[in-house]
């Protein structure tokens, strides 16, 4: 009979597994008379958080959403490169730090994005083929050197790309359209952190000289990276409304990198043009790249159906 009840015995209730409050460090064992321990900086009181407890210290501790989150936003906005400054010269109390911002503004663009019917809004705005012919894509021989290059590199090494690569070639404008954009939200995410590296790599060359870190060209560039995905989601929320909304939104990118560099960075209007011209002109170059590299890497590893 003993042997059947501990067979069928539940275990012991979870209140004997739960830490008991003793005045002592749970972790240490070291005497505890405040919030937090002495030795070791454990708090005092430990328990396992519920389900509301631990969505609100995942989104605190990961997402922004406290009251610094707005004079964040508008310092970011209005004063461009004010932010990266503050950041640098040690004042980071009152705003969020720079990573964070950068996630908490990725998981709600790319939240709006996948809400958004974004391939017909965006698709839209191209002109209407005139014959079904019109509707094919363009031929290889309009790609620029680069990107023909890497196509043809992709089909010498697998099959599956040239196959693939060529049904895309059949589809409509927008059927490509959509392909893209749905590369864009799956993607877009990996693509632009790998910008950030790159650009901080420009803005070194650029400033060679002036005594400027690599991390301090990092804390910039994540920084304008912020700001320009808050303006396309607000282009691509609102441009369904009117064009002009879509490509004034497009325009503030590099106008703001201009006066984010001017703020920063400083010196003369006619050096600072010319870094502005090759920092915009590798930095979208460089992502031009990789989305061609990560879309026809799509196609190489894409089974042939």
């Amino acid at each position: 009979m003993r042997r059947m009840k501990r067979f069928f015995h539940l275990g012991p209730r979870a209140s004997t597994v739960r830490p008991q409050h003793t005045g002592s460090c749970h972790n240490c064992h070291a005497p505890v008379s405040e919030k937090f321990c002495g030795q070791c900086g454990q708090p005092g009181h430990v328990h396992v958080a519920s389900a509301h407890e631990f969505i609100h210290h995942f989104i605190g501790h990961y997402v922004a959403l406290e009251g610094k989150l707005w004079a964040t936003l508008r310092m970011l906005l209005l004063r461009p490169g004010q932010l990266t400054l503050e950041f640098i010269g040690g004042r980071r109390g009152r705003y969020i730090d720079p990573l964070r911002l950068l996630l908490t503004i990725s998981l709600t663009v790319f939240l709006c994005l996948k809400m958004l019917p974004i391939s017909q809004s965006i698709a839209s705005k191209e002109p209407a083929p005139a014959t079904k012919e019109a509707k094919v894509a363009e031929p290889k021989g309009r790609m620029e050197p680069l990107q023909s290059l890497m196509v043809s590199a992709f089909k010498r090494t697998s099959t599956s790309f040239t196959t693939n690569f060529e049904k895309y070639q059949k589809l409509s404008n927008k059927q490509q359209s959509d392909n893209f954009w749905n590369l864009w939200l799956t993607k877009g995410p990996t693509v632009a952190l790998l910008l950030i590296p790159m650009l901080a790599v420009w803005l070194k060359l650029m400033q060679l000289g002036a005594g400027w870190r690599y991390g301090e060209h990092l804390v910039f560039a994540v920084h304008y990276l912020s700001f320009a995905l808050f303006a396309l989601a607000l282009g691509i929320a609102f441009g369904p409304v009117s064009n002009f909304i879509w490509y004034g939104a497009l325009l503030t990118i590099p106008f703001y990198l201009l006066l984010a560099m001017h703020r920063v960075y400083r010196g003369g209007w006619v050096p600072l043009l010319f870094r502005w011209g090759m920092v915009s002109f590798l930095t979208m170059y460089g992502f031009k790249v990789l989305m061609w590299i990560v879309f026809y890497a799509g196609f190489a590893l894409a089974p042939v159906n």
